[in-house]
């Protein structure tokens, strides 16, 4: 019987420890991944955000990615982000999409492709 308090006693504690830790853990868990996903726009290079552009205008998506797979493990700080890394990268896209120049590189892509030949 005292083994059966002990446990339940046991039980009770991994409880309320749990629930105290949980929104720590995803508070902490945000904030990192806020981390990675700046780290994940700002250590792109100038030639990356050109490429990056580029390949988004032709939705060469394997590409685009591609760039962004070679600078995530420099902006990692978590191991469970590599379980996370194409929605942490989805994100960054997202960032960056919203950047004015990067948009500008964008719209000089595409007034280079329209007075191209053949446009």
């Amino acid at each position: 019987m005292r083994w059966v308090g002990i446990g339940v006693v046991a039980a009770i504690v991994v409880g309320v420890v749990a629930t105290w830790v949980t929104p720590n853990f995803d508070e902490a868990q945000a904030t990192t991944d806020r981390q990675t996903i700046d780290c994940l726009t700002s250590h792109l290079t100038h030639q990356d955000r050109a490429d990056i552009a580029r390949f988004a205008d032709k939705n060469d998506n394997d590409s685009l990615w591609s760039v962004y797979d070679r600078v995530f493990p420099d902006c990692a700080v978590r191991g469970d982000q590599r379980d996370r890394k194409a929605q942490l990268e989805a994100a960054a896209w997202r960032n960056l999409s919203s950047d004015r120049d990067f948009m500008r590189m964008r719209e000089a892509n595409a007034a280079l492709a329209a007075s191209a030949p053949g446009h």
